[in-house]
């Protein structure tokens, strides 16, 4: 089975079974015909602010070497918002989320459709993994976790 990111059919076809905006935080720009699409340029300033108006988080990754390099910063960061995080399941984030229980790990635009729509439709779902992706974050990565770590470090 191949591992793919969600893509913009993806997305249409999502748009055409239920109503959601997608936002999209970034430097660039994007277009999607038949999607509602907000773009907001990101800042250092506005990101918590930005973050804080996103019910479902995104993560679409490719299958490559570049991204097994990546740290999977942008799913703690959106579980450190009780954000629920769909996420592809590649390079670190199978080892970040553990799957529909702090949120949701997919490899096939079909899981992709499922969870989107599913998480959508289920507010509550949306509440429950969200909560559980914030305990975790704090347990595993906030300062007061990862302090003795890194004293034992600078010792």
């Amino acid at each position: 089975m191949e591992k793919e990111p969600i893509t913009s059919q993806g997305l249409i076809n999502l748009k055409k079974e239920c109503e959601f905006k997608l936002r999209i935080i970034s430097n660039f720009d994007y277009k999607i015909p038949g999607v509602d699409l907000e773009v907001i340029k990101w800042t250092k300033e506005n990101e918590v602010i930005d973050l804080q108006g996103i019910d479902i988080g995104v993560y679409p990754l490719e299958d490559s070497q570049w991204v097994l390099g990546k740290s999977g910063l942008k799913a703690i960061q959106y579980m450190a918002f009780a954000i629920p995080t769909v996420a592809s399941n590649v390079g670190t984030t199978s080892q970040i989320i553990d799957h529909l229980e702090d949120g949701w790990l997919v490899d096939t635009q079909e899981e992709w459709y499922k969870a989107l729509l599913t998480l959508i439709k289920d507010p509550d779902l949306r509440r429950s993994l969200g909560e559980k992706a914030r305990e975790k974050i704090v347990k595993r990565y906030s300062i007061e976790a990862t302090k003795s770590q890194y004293l034992k470090i600078l010792e």
